[in-house]
């Protein structure tokens, strides 16, 4: 978004209006019609010059909210439209989005704590009546235990075009599902954190020709050794379904699971130093085919000692058999945004970044990493493509702030 917004209170009512005005990329079909969003802010070609703010889109709203110490309401009504007519191409699985060069949505949200008890939820409705509504209940009766509960539904006639919500797919839309989870701490040493997803989509899917369903489960446990040294274990598994071919010359729908182990180990040192020791490995079955492995085993060294100075060191080493069981490495960028770049096939990643503040107004980050892959003669494909197994990035970032 790009415009402005403004607060006013009158005791306990707020009342929030805005507006946004902005130009972005868009992929147009002959007629000029928009058929998808271009999101991925590259202008390196001719073609995709040729997208750069083709399009614009408006966007204004208001949202009206009442709180006291126990209850929160609010109802909110947020109006799109777009200088073009925005159509994508008809397939099975869009064949409820929005066509349309302007959309309307309304929405009634609340929260209340009674106790150790915490409930919260929205409901919300698109131009063409279809309803939204995700609801929530958390209870804490102490500091070393909490469970929650989410629902949600989201029909596939339903559309609104900037909606977030806690989901399995990327959209408010084509959506079953409810969440469990629970945080306790059975020992003074030991927290532990779980949960379940059972999610499913009641209308196909990209890549997925019918109905389906899918679970995602994850518990991570930690046992403190001190004040400055802890222990991680992590597992994570998903199912969910996609088109297949199998057997060849035939496509069907089957399950599909990815599991992701984690062991680490944490240190700090009180001279500014900190540690991590990660292993990472991923497992990837689908049925009917062979079980895909992959794992990474990584350091991490970091260094907040001084007002001046900080830094982080990162080293990795990755063998993965597939795209499917790749690994990710956590990486500290500028400022104080993360970079999480994927990496499957046999090599080594390394990485470092620093910051130095010459004056407290004034200062200079740099990041550089390099991968070097053992597998391989050529990197990426297309415009991305590099001849060779070596692959190195440089960001810098001057900050003078007035």
């Amino acid at each position: 978004f790009r415009g402005a917004a403004a607060v006013f209170q009158a005791g306990k009512i707020t009342v929030i209006p805005f507006y946004s005005n902005k130009r972005f990329d868009a992929n147009l079909s002959r007629d000029g019609e928009i058929t998808s969003f271009k999101t991925d802010g590259y202008h390196r070609t001719p073609s995709e010059i040729e997208k750069k703010n083709n399009s614009r889109e408006q966007v204004t709203g208001v949202n009206i909210n009442y709180r006291n110490e126990q209850l929160q309401l609010g109802v909110s009504g947020v109006y799109h439209a777009y200088s073009r007519m925005y159509c994508p191409v008809v397939r099975e699985y869009n064949y409820y989005s929005l066509r349309d060069s302007s959309h309307f949505n309304a929405s009634i949200d609340y929260s209340y704590r009674l106790n150790r008890l915490a409930f919260a939820g929205e409901t919300a409705v698109a131009r063409n009546g279809a309803t939204a509504t995700t609801h929530m209940i958390q209870y804490t009766p102490s500091g070393l235990f909490s469970l929650s509960a989410l629902y949600r539904h989201f029909p596939i006639s339903y559309n609104a075009m900037h909606a977030q919500a806690f989901s399995e797919g990327s959209r408010v839309q084509n959506e079953n599902g409810f969440y469990l989870g629970v945080t306790f701490s059975p020992l003074q040493k030991v927290s532990a954190t779980t949960y379940i997803d059972l999610f499913r989509f009641p209308w196909p899917k990209g890549q997925v020709d019918k109905p389906s369903a899918g679970f995602d489960f994850y518990f991570l446990g930690t046992y403190a050794m001190d004040r400055n040294s802890n222990f991680e274990l992590r597992y994570k598994i998903k199912q969910k379904e996609q088109n297949t071919d199998y057997p060849e010359n035939s496509r069907k729908v089957l399950p599909y699971n990815t599991q992701k182990i984690r062991l680490r180990y944490n240190h700090a040192l009180n001279n500014g130093w900190d540690f991590r020791t990660t292993l990472d490995a991923a497992l990837f079955r689908r049925k009917f085919f062979p079980l895909e492995k992959g794992f990474m085993l990584s350091q991490h060294a970091g260094y907040r000692g001084g007002k001046k100075i900080r830094g982080d060191l990162f080293a990795g080493y990755f063998k993965s058999d597939t795209y499917a069981t790749r690994l990710y490495s956590y990486e500290r960028n500028l400022l104080t945004t993360f970079y999480m770049p994927s990496f499957h096939g046999k090599g080594i990643r390394l990485a470092a970044s620093g910051r130095y503040a010459f004056t407290p107004r004034l200062s200079f980050s740099v990041k550089i990493g390099h991968t070097r892959y053992f597998d391989r003669e050529t990197i990426g494909s297309g415009t991305e493509r590099i001849s060779g197994n070596r692959r190195t990035d440089l960001f810098t970032y001057w900050q003078w702030q007035f």
